[in-house]
């Protein structure tokens, strides 16, 4: 029974701890104040957690793992490049229909100068984009000067602004569907497709 009332705690926790960085920022998501918002005692949460940045960066590994986890299931199926970015946004967009605060919670994360990520979170996003670049490259779908970076930017981040957007109804209020999820990827694949490829597709 102690051991479902401390999950159940947990999970309150880890609730709290989103609710606070989306309506605040990482800045002003104190540890007393997701403690209050849980309705726990400070004590109780440090058992768990050594800081709030060990709290916030074990809810984002959990995020950032399961993407992860998906991808490298893809890409060991040996897929386009474009299945694997297609099963991506997939991903992200599912993630914003179920679970929307979570998908905020990424979002502020990621534009927030007080918050770094841990090295190994970093590394593996890293490696990913470095699988998908020699996938890429060697089917001749990528550009031969393709960078890490710029896979990143197009596969994980500029999903994520435009989904966000979407959210705040900054230009449009319309629903997240599979037909805005084509156009938002037709964005992402023209910026990084090889002219060597598009010919060849014609």
């Amino acid at each position: 029974m102690a051991r479902a009332i401390d999950e159940m705690k947990i999970e309150r926790i880890k609730n709290a701890t989103i609710e606070m960085v989306v309506a605040n920022g990482y800045g002003g998501a104190s540890i007393s104040k997701i403690a209050k918002n849980a309705k726990v005692a400070e004590g109780y949460l440090y058992r768990f957690y050594a800081s709030k940045n060990d709290l916030v960066n074990d809810l984002l590994f959990t995020s950032v793992n399961e993407l992860a986890d998906e991808l490298e299931a893809i890409l060991d199926d040996k897929h386009s490049v474009w299945e694997i970015f297609r099963q991506l946004h997939h991903s992200l967009f599912k993630l914003a229909h179920t679970n929307p605060d979570k998908m905020k919670f990424i979002f502020v994360l990621i534009h927030d100068y007080n918050f770094e990520l841990i090295n190994s979170q970093r590394r593996r996003i890293f490696d990913l984009c470095k699988r998908v670049k020699d996938i890429g490259i060697s089917k001749m779908e990528f550009r031969s000067d393709i960078t890490e970076e710029e896979i990143y930017l197009m596969g994980v981040s500029y999903p994520i602004q435009f989904i966000n957007l979407r959210f705040k109804g900054f230009f449009d209020k319309s629903e997240l569907n599979a037909e805005v999820m084509e156009q938002a990827l037709k964005i992402c694949i023209n910026s990084l497709r090889s002219n060597t490829y598009e010919n060849g597709k014609n």
